[in-house]
C-alpha cells in the first residue's frame, strides 16, 4: 500500500479529512495514508521499514495554537500533523514498551530453558556413567562366577579333598545339589 498522497504545487502531499498523518518510527518521515489503511502495515517509502498505521485521532489537538504565518486553509492539516505524530509516538512508545517487556520475558524463558536443558544433560551424563559402572560390575561378576565354577569343578574332581570339610559358600541365586554348587545368574 502506498503511503504517498497526491502532491500539491509546493511538493508536499495534500491532506484531506479522511487521511491519517503520522511519522515513521524508524526514520521520522511524515507519512499520509487514507483512513481505510488504519491498522494495516505499510512500507515507509524512505527507509522501507514496515510500519503499522496508527488509529486516526478522534479529535484534533485543540491545545496547539495556529501559526500566525500559515494561511487559514492549512491550519487544520498542521494541527492533524502535530496531533497525529504525537498520538502515534505515544502509541508507538506504548507498543515499544510492550515489545521490550515481551522481549525480556522471551529472554528469561530462553535462559530458564537453557538452565533446565543443562540440568537434564548433567543428569543424563550421571545416568550414563552409572550404566557404564553397572556394565563393568556385571562383567566382573560374570568373570568371578566363571572362575568360581572352574574351581568348584576342580575341587569336586580332586578326591584328595573329599576328606576335608569344605564349607559351601552361600551364594544368592544358587542351588546346591550332590556336593556341587550351580550358580545361576540372570541377564
Amino acid at each position: 500500500m502506498s503511503t504517498e498522497s497526491p502532491k500539491t504545487a509546493g511538493g508536499t502531499p495534500s491532506v484531506t479529512a479522511s487521511d491519517i498523518v503520522f511519522d515513521c518510527p524508524a526514520c521520522g518521515k511524515s507519512l499520509v495514508v487514507d483512513e481505510a489503511a488504519e491498522g494495516m502495515i505499510v512500507d515507509c517509502p524512505q527507509c522501507r521499514t514496515n510500519v503499522i498505521v496508527p488509529p486516526k485521532p478522534t479529535k484534533p489537538a485543540a491545545s496547539t495554537p495556529p501559526s500566525p504565518t500559515a494561511p487559514p486553509q492549512k491550519e487544520e492539516p498542521r494541527a492533524e500533523k502535530k496531533s497525529g505524530p504525537v498520538a502515534a509516538r505515544r502509541d508507538d512508545s506504548t507498543l515499544q514498551e510492550r515489545l521490550a517487556v515481551l522481549s525480556g520475558q522471551l529472554k528469561e524463558i530462553q535462559a530458564q530453558r537453557t538452565e533446565v536443558t543443562g540440568r537434564i544433560a548433567s543428569r543424563l551424563n550421571d545416568v550414563n556413567r552409572d550404566l557404564v559402572i553397572i556394565a563393568r560390575l556385571e562383567t566382573s561378576q560374570q568373570q568371578i562366577l566363571a572362575e568360581w565354577n572352574q574351581l568348584m569343578g576342580r575341587i569336586a574332581a580332586d578326591h584328595s579333598f573329599e576328606d576335608a570339610e569344605l564349607e559351601q559358600p552361600a551364594v544368592i541365586g544358587s542351588s546346591v545339589a550332590a556336593g556341587r554348587t550351580r550358580v545361576t545368574f540372570g541377564h
